[in-house]
């Protein structure tokens, strides 16, 4: 099975997201930008107003906020390709219409504690395309990923055949293959390029473990 491999910027530098997104669109098609409102993740990025997406890179916007409708406007003017809100923030159902209404195609992000069953009791099946489960530590890079939440895949495939499932969080060249063989196609990698001497050669590399 083929994945997607996609870098992710996570930054409150408006100077350092410019540079990653440079640097990130000289060698891959697509880009996963982090928004953290300091409240349901720990951390505080820059607000969605003050970033930009480029038609250079297909882009997915992965929104960590406790109230996202407060933010719904920025979210909708930001354009991005796929937007991911989480399953445990507040007015998701709500956030999910406004966003499908305008044609925006839609995901939800599961944190550690979250279960399929708590997925499917959200009663909002028929808006989203996407599921991403997120296995690190919430609004930071380069951590661990917990593999053992690789089990939710088998869960979400029986439950959602035809979902698309990405992952996010401490995802390596030592763990991509097995990542992607449990039957994940998008892979959200942040820390591991960033740490990287030739982020474009590790690119390459990651790219060969999971085609």
């Amino acid at each position: 099975m083929k994945a997607a491999i996609t870098p992710t910027i996570t930054t409150d530098d408006s100077k350092e997201f410019e540079a990653q997104m440079k640097r990130i669109a000289s060698f891959a098609d697509g880009v996963h930008l982090d928004y953290a409102d300091g409240e349901f993740a720990p951390t505080k990025t820059l607000p969605i107003a003050e970033t930009w997406r480029t038609d250079d890179l297909i882009t997915h916007a992965h929104i960590m906020y406790q109230n996202p409708l407060e933010h719904i406007d920025d979210i909708i003017h930001l354009e991005a390709d796929l937007v991911i809100l989480h399953a445990e923030s507040e007015d998701l159902k709500e956030c999910l219409e406004m966003l499908n209404n305008v044609g925006v195609r839609t995901g939800v992000g599961l944190l550690p504690e979250t279960s399929v069953a708590d997925l499917q009791d959200l009663d909002i099946d028929d808006l989203f395309d996407h599921v991403m489960i997120f296995g690190g530590k919430l609004g930071y890079q380069g951590g661990t990923a917990d593999l053992t939440l690789l089990k939710k895949v088998e869960k979400l495939r029986e439950v959602y055949p035809d979902v698309e499932i990405g992952w996010d969080g401490g995802v390596n060249a030592e763990n991509a293959a097995q990542i992607v063989a449990a039957g994940v196609s998008v892979l959200n990698v942040g820390g591991y390029f960033k740490k990287a001497e030739d982020p474009k050669k590790a690119y390459a590399t990651m790219q060969s473990l999971v085609s």
